[in-house]
């Protein structure tokens, strides 16, 4: 029987499959069991309503009887623990209850806010990313004492300042002041929703960006003193190419992780800048829900944003894992 390296290469390969699958496995069982978390207790707090859910929605002069058909409505005469299951059973099949104030699906209403919520935060993503990642890279590598100052001041004022701030101001200057922006809302079809989506964009890139450029500047100033930067620029290859090829890819790292890391925050952002701007998204909707005390409607909005923030730093590991050589062996021979 051969024992060389021919035969222990598919024994590896397949051992690299397993492992690789081992870590799918173990992240859809974080996904189901976050879900579960949050269904228990966003059902658990709809239960703690002084009165019940179905008193707070009809009002203190409502009947007995009207209380009971609501609550029999909401599917709330039952067990908690019946009640949970039985939801966890409804979401798996996509079924996330009806609105108590529209005449929509809880399905139907995320699936309708749910595109205008991602499009906002896809394109602060985008625009924080290049923003952050270039001013970031300046300030560690500029030889001015005044560009690195100035950049670091910018900095520290634009993360004092919430996102809904930012929006208000943007409302003076571009939409009441100047006039070539709208003031809130939303387009009918694309590209005309690009309009509407550049105050939102600014206002909460104000937030994500300075995190972003400090994080590159920090690590770039870091790379700027390794042995291989140096050896590169005694080699005689200019600055700027040594930071295009080797500062700029090792400073992007945390990029990645950042914007991660910060996917819940910045869908808090959104619910109040959508509020502020009147943006028909998800946020909007969940402001609209509790007003009306849609309970079936916050249920599902909450289990989807729980959701949306699990499956971004899932991406977030598995691009960092793919990019980041080190992480890579990690992952082998875990």
């Amino acid at each position: 029987m051969k024992t060389g390296p021919s035969s222990r290469v598919p024994r590896s390969m397949g051992n690299r499959y397993l492992r690789a699958t081992g870590r799918v496995v173990h992240r859809l069982a974080e996904i189901a069991g976050v879900a579960i978390l949050v269904t228990v207790v966003t059902a658990l707090l709809v239960h703690v309503i002084p009165g019940g859910p179905a008193r707070a929605i009809l009002g203190p002069k409502a009947t007995s009887s009207e209380v009971a058909t609501l609550t029999r409505q909401m599917g709330l005469d039952h067990p908690l623990p019946q009640e949970i299951a039985t939801y966890i059973w409804h979401a798996l099949r996509g079924n996330l209850g009806h609105s108590l104030a529209q005449p929509e699906s809880v399905t139907h209403i995320i699936g309708q806010t749910l595109p205008i919520t991602l499009s906002i935060i896809a394109s602060v993503i985008v625009l924080s990313t290049v923003l952050g990642t270039s001013l970031g890279l300046w300030a560690a590598t500029s030889s001015m004492r005044l560009v690195r100052t100035g950049i670091s001041g910018i900095l520290i004022g634009m993360l004092a300042m919430p996102p809904f701030f930012v929006a208000l101001v943007l409302i003076l200057l571009l939409s009441v002041s100047l006039g070539v922006l709208p003031a809130g809302g939303w387009g009918n079809a694309w590209p005309e929703n690009f309009r509407y989506l550049v105050l939102p964009t600014l206002a909460l890139s104000a937030y994500l960006m300075p995190i972003l450029a400090r994080a590159v500047r920090q690590s770039a100033e870091v790379t700027m003193g390794e042995d291989f930067v140096e050896a590169a620029l005694s080699r005689g290859f200019s600055r700027r190419w040594v930071i295009i090829r080797h500062v700029l890819p090792n400073s992007s790292l945390p990029v990645i992780a950042l914007i991660g890391y910060n996917a819940g925050a910045l869908i808090g952002g959104v619910v109040v800048v959508e509020a502020v701007l009147g943006i028909p998204g998800m946020g909007l909707q969940l402001v609209t829900s509790v007003e009306a005390r849609d309970y079936p409607v916050i249920q599902g909005i909450v289990l989807c944003t729980a959701v949306l923030v699990i499956i971004a730093n899932l991406v977030t590991d598995a691009v960092n894992t793919l990019i980041d050589p080190r992480l890579r062996r990690t992952n082998l021979r875990a």
